[in-house]
């Protein structure tokens, strides 16, 4: 899988059963403290990974998912959420820990960007933990801005995030 080459597709219900073998992984590697993983449980883990809940994920344009393939397996995604008419949210990029710094999320980006655009979207916006320095400048390199710090809830916890946006 490390040097083969990486494709992205948006996800279809067929891709469900791989979905679920990525995500499960990525929550091992990457543990409960995680960016992006902070307060999930093996619990809400085998929720989101349920057939229903992946397909339900699925499906454009108000939410879809792209997948990063490489060797015959999911070794990343990104998910957007329609906000409104004129903004998408990024609403999360996750790639396997033992694969990172290899284009994988640039690959994501890459795929993302043009397909909301031509969806009729002018802005996407991105949040990510104030904490999580890696993603902030990941985001950056990708021709994000940071626009502001705001506080998120999540599962009683509140968290400091960044939202950056990047012109479509």
């Amino acid at each position: 899988m490390a040097d083969a080459p990486i494709t992205v597709t948006e996800a279809t219900a067929d891709d469900a059963g791989a979905f679920a073998a990525f995500f499960w992984e990525a929550w091992q590697q990457a543990g409960p403290t995680a960016p992006g993983f902070a307060g999930a449980t093996d619990e809400v883990i085998r929720e989101l990974t349920t057939r229903a809940a992946i397909v339900e994920r699925l499906g454009g344009p108000d939410r879809r998912m792209f997948l990063a393939w490489s060797g015959g397996g999911v070794i990343g995604l990104a998910a957007t959420t329609r906000i409104d008419d004129e903004t998408v949210e990024l609403a999360g990029i996750i790639v396997l820990q033992s694969m990172l710094g290899r284009g994988i999320g640039s690959a994501l980006v890459a795929a993302t960007t043009p397909a909301c655009r031509n969806e009729g979207y002018q802005r996407m916006l991105v949040r990510t933990e104030t904490v999580n320095e890696r993603a902030v400048g990941f985001y950056e390199s990708q021709g994000f801005v940071r626009v502001r710090v705001t506080t998120e809830d999540v599962d009683g916890t509140l968290i400091d995030v960044w939202e950056l946006e990047q012109a479509l």
